[in-house]
């Protein structure tokens, strides 16, 4: 891999495998593929994202930053956050969509969303393990057209990871399929979405099988809630007759998503 730097570490040697030893003070590492693992302080994990941060024992957020411009890091190209856009994209989703500004700063202090030079809000794509996968990108500005910019990350692996949200801290038992960050984030503040030992995920669009990568939770519900339109019903009903595990959860409103059914709900109650 290409994100151990020289400064500060010596190569212990190569084995006949393609594992490397790097050691500096207080930590051994060792190195095979993407795959990589500290002797001293017995973790490891997979990935460039995931090796920096063990290296610099710095953030997710941190470690995003650090790869994102550089061509030579294997893995998805995750858009370099933008500080200077930061604001713009947090008022987006606190006051358009109407998002809790508490959750949308835990995210960010997790490097969970972000925001691009191009004022675009990025969900990081994760596995159940927080291995960095990808990024979903959506947009804060309308195109010309009317809709806005929706997108994955070069080199996302959208079947291994995706942006998802725990309820609790209790072993998950029920996964919630979402279409979006933004509708995985509006779900996470519906009280009947917020079951305990559930996790809400976007799948970035709708898909006809549970993500594989979710299978190391061994959920026992899939809860399918995709948009309540035909589209979101027709790729529902094509996961159902797939999966005995899987029923629907349609939101609240006919034709609409979860952000939708959030805005309506504080609408009422700021009525009141």
């Amino acid at each position: 891999m290409h994100t151990v730097r020289p400064r500060g570490w010596a190569l212990a040697g190569t084995q006949a495998t393609r594992t490397q030893r790097w050691k500096r003070t207080g930590t051994v590492l060792s190195i095979n593929g993407v795959r990589f693992y500290d002797q001293i302080t017995q973790t490891g994990g997979g990935g460039a994202i995931n090796l920096v941060m063990q290296v610099r024992g710095c953030t997710l957020a941190d470690a995003v930053t650090l790869l994102a411009g550089n061509a030579d890091t294997p893995g998805p190209r995750i858009p370099r956050h933008c500080e200077a856009a930061w604001a713009a994209v947090r008022r987006h989703l606190v006051e358009n969509r109407g998002l809790d500004a508490r959750w949308i700063a835990a995210c960010r202090r997790r490097g969970l969303v972000a925001a691009d030079a191009r004022k675009n809000a990025v969900f990081i794509a994760t596995n159940a393990g927080r291995t960095v996968t990808g990024a979903e990108i959506t947009g804060t500005v309308r195109t010309a057209s009317g809709g806005r910019y929706r997108a994955m990350a070069r080199g996302s692996r959208k079947d291994g990871g995706s942006f998802w949200l725990p309820v609790d801290r209790s072993p998950p038992h029920t996964v919630m399929l979402t279409e979006s960050g933004i509708d995985a984030l509006s779900a996470f503040g519906l009280a009947e979405c917020r079951q305990p030992g559930t996790v809400i995920l976007s799948t970035t669009g709708v898909t006809r099988r549970v993500p594989e990568w979710v299978e190391a939770w061994k959920p026992k519900r899939i809860l399918v809630a995709f948009d309540a339109d035909p589209a979101g019903d027709r790729a529902a009903e094509r996961l159902i007759r797939n999966d005995p595990r899987a029923r629907r959860m349609r939101p609240p409103i006919d034709g609409e998503d979860w952000n939708d059914s959030l805005k309506a709900r504080r609408t009422a109650f700021l009525s009141r």
